[in-house]
């Protein structure tokens, strides 16, 4: 019997998705993997989750994380063309621990 993890199973689902269009395949994974791992992955890197911020600008989108290591909380700024721009730089610089974290001074 072979199993799947379920980041496999739901990459094989998304392969009925278009790779152009309004929606596309890499969107839809980027979202997925962001709202539905964003807390392991915080917490793999010694960060706990506590909560995020989002801005429509119109021309941009600002989305402010929230997180605390060691208990001291900090923000991490991004602003991208949209909410998705957003995802997919955060969870690049998660991965690659380059996320600039600055103290949150209204915590």
């Amino acid at each position: 019997m072979v199993t799947s993890t379920y980041t496999e199973l739901v990459t094989e689902a998304a392969k009925v998705l278009q790779e152009e269009g309004p929606l596309p395949r890499e969107e839809v994974l980027t979202m997925w993997l962001y709202e539905s791992q964003i807390v392991n992955l915080l917490e793999a890197k010694g960060m706990h989750y506590r909560g995020e911020s989002v801005k429509d600008q119109g021309w941009a989108t600002l989305t402010v994380l929230k997180v605390a290591r060691e208990g001291i909380p900090y923000v991490v700024f991004v602003t991208e063309r949209n909410r998705i721009g957003c995802m997919r730089v955060l969870l690049r610089q998660i991965e690659e621990e380059r996320l600039e974290l600055r103290e949150d001074k209204f915590a």
